[in-house]
């Protein structure tokens, strides 16, 4: 990737960020061993993983592809969730970036353009799917159509929006066990992206200071919440 591709592609990220607060962009699908499991089920069966999730903090790789398989971007970072939906999404050199809600609101900060967007966090899961993960699973069944598949030792649970608007076509859940070890988004455009999650911590106690975000004195601040 050239610096050019790097900067559009940083510049689309950091807008598609502040737009829908996380979305998680994954990779090409898996060749599936079986059918879809009937939704119910899947459903049911994905509804208690949320549940016995209490925390999950991991680092993690992505790896970002266009429509052809091109790879557009790589990126690590560490990821930290908590019931009832506090998140924290870094994001390492050179795409640094730091998404952080405290379950009431998100602060999505650009380090390379010094600016801070902070808006109310969006309880649509639709809209923000990796609050799945911090406890904002109640309108799983409103929002999407679940399904559960194998492919070889992995279990996966594809959820496809209801509303076709959505920017993002699926979203899949990568199991390994109980553990979870990847994460997909299938964006409309075709673009997909792999993040795979390393050195997982589950359900252990998590510093609450990960959750609060002090905006750096001499940032820009774009004030997207309600009533301001």
């Amino acid at each position: 990737m050239t610096y050019a591709e790097a900067v559009v592609t940083n510049v689309f990220l950091s807008q598609f960020f502040r737009k829908y607060g996380l979305m998680l962009i994954s990779t090409l699908m898996f060749s599936m061993s079986a059918g879809a499991q009937p939704s119910a089920d899947a459903l049911a069966d994905f509804l208690l993983r949320l549940k016995q999730l209490q925390s999950l903090e991991s680092s993690f790789e992505q790896t970002t592809r266009d429509v052809s398989g091109r790879i557009l971007q790589q990126m690590n970072g560490t990821l930290t969730v908590a019931k009832p939906g506090k998140m924290r999404w870094q994001t390492n050199a050179p795409f640094e970036q730091l998404v952080v809600s405290d379950g009431k609101l998100i602060w999505i900060y650009d380090m390379d353009l010094e600016q801070v967007t902070i808006r109310d966090m969006d309880q649509r899961i639709q809209e923000t799917p990796a609050l799945l993960l911090s406890g904002h699973a109640a309108d799983v069944e409103k929002s999407f159509v679940v399904t559960e598949q194998r492919a070889g030792s992995d279990l996966i649970f594809q959820l496809v929006p209801k509303d076709p608007s959505q920017l993002f076509e699926s979203l899949e859940f990568h199991y390994q066990g109980k553990n979870l070890k990847r994460m997909m988004i299938f964006d409309a455009a075709g673009q997909v992206t792999d993040i795979s999650f390393s050195a997982a911590s589950v359900n252990n106690a998590v510093d609450p200071a990960a959750f609060i975000f002090d905006v750096p004195e001499g940032v820009d601040v774009i004030d997207g919440r309600h009533g301001i």
